[in-house]
């Protein structure tokens, strides 16, 4: 199943080029006992890092706690914060913290409701102490308040009652950090201060009060998916509102709600040709925000790439490669606003070229000429697009000849992206390996284990048990030797702390990789969960933050402590994204019942079959109810005869044996199954129809 999860590539310039950044995680116990020191700068400091290691400090909660009793104003406020960023896992801090509220030091009680926030709905026992806040002349302490009582007690209609017209009078403080903690606490609040937020709109709106309407369309962009009932007003200003800077906001707006594309796709296509830059320029970022859902737009944001303003030029090239392989149409306009530059646009239309995949192949190959100033750019690019770009291997293994370093070293790793289908370089690669002394050898290593070569196996290890100074080729070699061996104690123990520590590698490629040899361990990996938790925290790479999530949910129910980072992508723009968060989880099975309501609104919003089955698929794993069962059968029956990934096949024959549901269309499915050319499906299937039978 993980293997339908697979998308294109960013751009990666080369493998393993320079010096791995190293990073140290701090020791907890050692930061607990500096929180016992009588130096008062010690303990904050000690205070402030473990905040920083976030929940894997929960160790720490008792010391802290004792600091917040006992410590300098300094260090209390550390600690405070600390408790706070390590979050639910704090709880036990909230009576204490609760005490801290009933105090005089402003500065305390504000962290303090802060970290009230951050530990969510285990800070309950506070309320008594937040709710007066709710009067307090502070709109520091004011703000703070409503939004912890929204967080703590999200599901309380008496407790939102309450705290939405506080924040919304929030939004016109003048307090840009105030102003900004309100529209932050009604976009959390979601579909609750929807109708509120409309309501001010109209009235603001009528006052003539155009800074306070666009704030309003911020907070609705910021509340995401929640704000979907927003969206016939929203489309309402885009057809009927002259003031470019509030047209632009409702447009934001809708790309971030995401929504309805069957009435939202056609109303920002049509002020695609708005006079204003900003309008177009916006108005294509939400299209692409659509994905392939906005396939329709594809000949409007085509012109657009011959706009007279480089912003829109370039908003429009992204959105028609967010859109991928429906925008095929767009390739060779592409290719020419490629070729015509600024940089900036070079780069965006060949990123958009990579997403858009095979239709994109031949207009590359004509810039592997010798004469192209865009060949190294297009070789990149070729690797991006990977297996869909078989066409092109001839071209590239002649590179392999190539004076210019640059080229020969993109050119191998473009080769490895191809996977199996390039084994016609292995010949030459191989020389590579064996004779190369310079970074061209990790590079051949990297190529060849993509392509599964069994006869690089010996000379990697070879090169893996040499004594060398060499970080990065000893990192690739222990990297391959996993990806050919991913279940051996040995090699695991070897090469984790290495691949943990790539994570935090400055490049794409490098990052995307070790994520993706820690996903091949599984649960032997289980002491990556923090590593990959906090790498997925800060990447902002779409295929990075994909193997990132895969390797989480590979090592299964263990890693469900990162629920909280990968929920957000369950209502991302990138479908690719969507699905490798539905898949974790999945498996992480029912401690992510939490996330079902999200699962069931993307099961009622989007037209992708494949989604819905994964959708489906997840639902029955993760609430596993005769009801989800019988929904999710026929579409795991159709998975299990018809889907060319023996992966998928192979999950769907399991879910169908775990169903239960006897039906002759399901038996037909299984019996078919049982015939698979994979021997795994032939077994599950096997397996499945037996269960079936008794």
């Amino acid at each position: 199943m993980r293997q339908l999860l697979t998308a294109g590539l960013t751009l990666a310039i080369c493998l393993l080029a320079t010096p791995l950044l190293l990073s140290a995680s701090m020791d907890v116990n050692k930061l607990v006992q500096e929180l016992k020191s009588n130096n008062e700068d010690a303990q904050a400091l000690a205070a402030h890092q473990l905040g920083e290691l976030g929940p894997s400090a929960k160790a720490a909660v008792p010391a802290l706690i004792s600091v917040v009793k006992e410590g300098s104003v300094a260090a209390r406020s550390e600690a405070i914060t600390a408790l706070g960023k390590i979050g639910p896992d704090a709880s036990a801090a909230v009576p204490e913290l609760a005490k801290v509220l009933r105090g005089y030091s402003v500065i305390l009680k504000y962290n303090t409701l802060q970290a009230l926030r951050q530990i969510g709905p285990g800070a309950k026992p506070a309320l008594k102490q937040i709710m007066p806040l709710l009067e307090s002349n502070n709109s520091y302490l004011k703000i703070s308040a409503a939004w912890a009582a929204a967080k703590i007690d999200p599901e309380n209609q008496e407790t939102l009652n309450q705290v939405i017209p506080i924040l919304l009078e929030g939004l016109n403080i003048s307090i840009n950090e105030v102003r900004n903690d309100a529209a932050l606490a009604l976009a959390q609040i979601g579909a609750p201060a929807v109708k509120p937020l409309l309501t001010t709109l109209k009235h603001e709106h009528e006052a003539n009060h155009n800074q306070e309407c666009q704030q309003i369309c911020d907070v609705l962009a910021q509340m995401g998916a929640g704000g979907e009932s927003a969206i016939p007003t929203l489309i309402k200003i885009l057809e009927k509102i002259d003031d470019p800077n509030l047209v632009w906001r409702a447009a934001h707006a809708l790309g971030n709600i995401r929504s309805q594309p069957e009435k939202v796709v056609p109303a920002l296509t049509a002020v695609l040709t708005n006079k204003s830059e900003i309008v177009r320029a916006n108005a294509a970022i939400s299209l692409g925000d659509f994905g392939p859902e906005a396939k329709s737009a594809v000949p409007a944001l085509t012109k657009l790439l011959s706009d007279p303003e480089l912003n829109v030029k370039l908003d429009a090239a992204t959105a028609l490669g967010a859109i991928g392989p429906d925008a095929a149409s767009a390739v060779p306009e592409l290719a020419s606003a490629m070729q015509a530059g600024p940089v900036s646009l070079t780069l965006t239309s060949a990123s958009a070229l990579a997403a858009i995949g095979d239709a994109s192949v031949p207009a590359l190959n004509k810039m592997l000429q010798d004469d192209s100033p865009l060949k190294l750019l297009a070789v990149h690019v070729l690797g991006e697009i990977g297996t869909g770009a078989g066409a092109s291997i001839p071209e590239l293994i002649k590179l392999l000849d190539s004076t210019d370093p640059e080229v020969k070293m993109s050119a191998i790793t473009s080769l490895g992206e191809m996977g199996p289908a390039a084994k016609k370089a292995e010949p030459q690669l191989l020389e590579i390996l064996k004779s190369a002394q310079d970074r061209t050898r990790n590079a051949a290593v990297f190529a060849l284990s993509k392509m599964g070569s069994k006869a690089a196996i010996p000379e990697i290890k070879k090169l893996a048990a040499e004594s060398s100074d060499d970080e990065r080729l000893q990192l690739v070699c222990a990297w391959a030797l996993v990806r050919n061996n991913p279940h051996d104690p040995e090699t695991i123990k070897t090469a984790l702390p290495g691949l943990t520590k790539a994570l935090t590698d400055e490049r794409p490629l490098v990052r995307r990789e070790a994520a993706n040899a820690i996903s091949l361990m599984g649960p032997e990996a289980k002491s990556a969960i923090p590593a990959l938790t906090a790498a997925l925290k800060e990447e902002e790479n779409p295929r990075v933050i994909q193997e990132l999530i895969t390797a989480l949910a590979e090592i299964g129910p263990a890693a469900a402590p990162a629920i909280s980072a990968i929920a957000p992508y369950l209502n991302s723009g990138n479908v690719d994204l969507r699905l490798v968060a539905t898949y974790a989880m999945a498996r992480f099975g029912k401690v992510a019942k939490a996330e079902v309501p999200q699962l069931e609104k993307t099961l009622k919003s989007s037209n992708n079959n494949m989604e819905n089955a994964v959708t489906l698929w997840a639902l029955t794993k993760i609430d596993p109810t005769p009801q989800r069962a019988e929904k999710a059968a026929p579409v795991m029956a159709k998975v299990v005869t018809d889907h060319p990934n023996p992966d998928a096949r192979l999950e769907a024959a399991i879910s169908l044996g775990e169903y239960g549901i006897k039906t002759p269309e399901i038996k037909q499915a299984l019996e078919a199954a049982s015939k698979d050319q994979d021997p795994r499906v032939k077994k599950a299937a096997a397996a499945a129809l037996k269960k079936l039978s008794s």
